[in-house]
């Protein structure tokens, strides 16, 4: 499970509890944004994070969670190499797959949520799977900032340049990537509270390694420089999993000893498992063997930390099985007085992830009694009190008895010459196509390219027209397109793909059926989940006690137009109420910019789907669309002044498309020319 590492009188902290924290105060500070770096990930737990679910939950995605993800559009990055199928995952979920050198690979974990009155970041070992969620031993730490006086807002400030500098770039292929609404989010929060730009003497900062030409190790020098100048450490103490495979000659204790030639004592926690995987080469000879420590984690948990396990799951484990495996990265550096540095984060213990192959990332503070801290983490993770440093051999054995399985090697049939793939609209067709991007794209010939059940076919890097249903036949399960070798038919290989701006910018449209799934979603957003036809079942604002389910206006709008349009504008009247809710909430947002996003995610936005709606599906009488549009505009115009001239012009846009639409479908009938009139009159004297 993953820890927060407490102070001496502290209590640990995991994940789940943190994110838990944000989802129950969700209703009055509602999530915004969320970014995810990991390495790997589960379908299942992103399904629960992005769904505000509890992390331990296994139910697939709701119709209503799959809404909301087209409103919040989480972003996650993780290792290119570790892409799945899939299956599971909606469309909207942001997947930015990290491409990084062979025998190198996307090693960093970070969760950040950011609401519309806090931004929590966790900096930690995890990756978002279950066993680094709820079974493995890992560490974290965690921040929360609501105001430019929340504690160390200089580590917001490194996060931000971080993202800004390294990750931006991989959100290049969409014009409107969720990153960037995300980070335009925490500049217009940031902006009001002045943060100075972090100082090297702050008592803690972000660290990473293979994002630059600056290694770990260099920042870790660096910053003891800073912190510590004139003194020198005396002891290392690392608690890692994962070592290097072939630590002879220049082995990561050797490194590390080398730019502090001082160190005199070595101390490695690790896995009693892991015990066949090490030397006293992993040592280095620098260190005396009397000054060398090897603890081992038994493989049978402690009393205490099952004991610790049921005080936070809150039942007996008397009659389960426990295996927990360390999955945790910490090193202390520290002086003879114990002064010196704290890490935690995603580093093993190796060269790879120290000397700027891998990307890492995590936390280093100051502290000034590294020997309680060494106690402490001891203490939470069972560490058994033996030396077993004398029982190791002098070198490894030729094939590690345990690989570690985030160790990524090459193969010669990954088309790793693909640089990213984006989904976007074909010019002059309402239909969507593929684009590759990348070099050596001739090699895609070596592929048979699926999406879902169909068959892509490339020139160029260029797909066949997509018609637009068969992406709603996908919303669900095609968020990656099937590489499948044809030498090789066994070996596939998945690539998420990214979408253009104007796909992002109608996705309120792309996710319904039509005007009338519109209507019964906002209608009864959580219908879907309670186990009925989310097409055709879901029933009308509670507070109408004489209302019929919206499968029932199926027999009506077919049988008689102009009940069917009665029909509408019944139900469209009982959205409005549902609006001018979510708009009186938005106003009350205190933060100008935090106020206006609000009025664009859960009014405009919303509107403009179904405006587009309307003017792309079939009506039976031409003045259908005409008489549906000219309610939607005389409405979003009944909105927009109850704003302030500032927050009016976010409906602009809008109320434009709409003059637009209604110029489009005014036709010839005498009634519909005069309805037309009416309601473009209004819409041009609004203020």
């Amino acid at each position: 499970m993953a820890k927060k590492l407490p102070m001496p009188s502290g209590d640990f902290l995991n994940f789940s509890e943190i994110f838990s924290a944000a989802v129950a105060l969700a209703e009055d500070d509602p999530i915004e944004h969320l970014m995810v770096l990991t390495f790997e990930f589960d379908e299942q737990q992103l399904l629960n994070l992005v769904q505000h679910r509890a992390l331990e939950e296994q139910k697939d995605l709701a119709r209503s969670g799959l809404k909301l993800l087209s409103t919040i559009r989480p972003v996650v990055f993780y290792d290119a190499r570790k892409t799945k199928p899939f299956g599971r995952l909606p469309q909207f979920l942001e997947l930015h797959p990290c491409k990084t050198p062979g025998f190198s690979c996307h090693h960093s974990k970070a969760y950040c949520i950011v609401t519309r009155k806090a931004i929590r970041l966790v900096v930690g070992s995890f990756n978002l799977t279950y066993t680094g969620l709820f079974r493995n031993r890992e560490v974290l730490q965690e921040w929360t900032w609501q105001s430019a006086k929340s504690a160390d807002t200089h580590i917001l400030v490194e996060w931000m340049t971080f993202l800004r500098e390294h990750y931006m770039t991989e959100a290049q292929a969409s014009s409107q990537s969720a990153l960037a609404a995300a980070m335009a989010t925490l500049d217009a929060r940031t902006s009001s509270w002045r943060l100075p730009p972090p100082a090297p003497e702050k008592p803690g900062h972000l660290l990473t390694s293979g994002y630059g030409e600056r290694s770990g190790l260099d920042a870790l020098v660096d910053q003891w420089n800073a912190w510590f100048p004139g003194q020198v450490p005396s002891s290392l103490f690392a608690v890692s999993p994962f070592f290097d495979e072939n630590p002879a000659p220049h082995c990561l204790a050797e490194q590390i000893s080398r730019r502090f030639p001082t160190l005199s004592r070595l101390e490695i926690v690790t896995d009693a498992a892991n015990q066949a995987n090490l030397s006293k080469a992993h040592f280095g000879k620098h260190f005396a063997p009397d000054q060398s420590a090897l603890r081992l984690i038994p493989e049978t948990i402690s009393a205490d930390e099952r004991a610790r396990i049921e005080r936070q799951g809150s039942q007996s484990t008397k009659d389960l099985a426990l295996n927990r495996v360390l999955h945790a990265k910490v090193l202390l550096l520290a002086t003879g007085d114990g002064a010196g540095i704290a890490y935690l984060g995603s580093a093993n213990f190796s060269r790879k992830a120290w000397l700027g192959d891998n990307r890492e990332l995590g936390f280093i503070e100051r502290i000034n009694n590294a020997h309680a801290l060494r106690e402490i983490v001891l203490r939470g993770l069972s560490v058994a009190p033996s030396n077993h440093f004398e029982e190791l051999p002098a070198l490894p054995p030729e094939s590690p008895p345990k690989s570690d399985p985030e160790e990524i090697g090459e193969d010669a049939l990954f088309p790793g010459f693909i640089d990213f793939v984006v989904l976007a609209p074909s010019p002059g067709a309402d239909c969507f196509r593929f684009r590759v991007h990348g070099k050596q794209l001739e090699r895609m010939a070596e592929y048979d390219i699926h999406w879902a059940d169909m068959l892509l076919t490339f020139a160029d890097g260029v797909s066949q027209d997509i018609p637009i249903g068969q992406f709603r036949n996908t919303l669900l399960g095609g968020r990656t397109l099937e590489f499948r070798h044809r030498q090789k038919g066994d070996r596939s290989f998945w690539f998420p793909f990214q979408y253009g701006g104007e796909i992002i910018a109608d996705r309120q449209a792309l996710i319904h059926a039509s005007s009338w799934d519109w209507l019964a979603f906002h209608l009864n957003p959580n219908g879907a989940d309670e186990g009925e036809d989310p097409e055709s079942t879901q029933w009308l604002d509670g507070r109408n006690s004489a209302a019929l389910p919206v499968a029932m206006l199926d027999v009506d709008r077919e049988a008689n137009c102009v009940i069917a349009m009665q029909h509408y504008l019944s139900l469209f009247s009982s959205v409005e109420g549902c609006f001018e809710r979510r708009l009186a909430e938005s106003l009350k947002v205190d933060e100008p910019s935090a106020r206006q996003r609000a009025i664009r995610s859960q009014v405009v936005e919303p509107l403009s789907g179904l405006a587009t709606l309307l003017q792309r599906e079939p009506v039976q009488q031409p003045a259908d669309r005409l008489f549906k549009l000219g309610e939607l505009g005389l409405f979003v115009e009944s909105l927009a002044r109850q704003t302030s001239a500032t927050e009016r012009t976010e409906f602009a846009k809008l109320v434009a498309g709409i003059r637009s639409a209604l110029d489009a479908a005014k036709g010839s009938d005498a009634l519909a020319a005069d309805y037309h009139a009416f309601v473009v009159g209004q819409l041009r004297s609004a203020p």
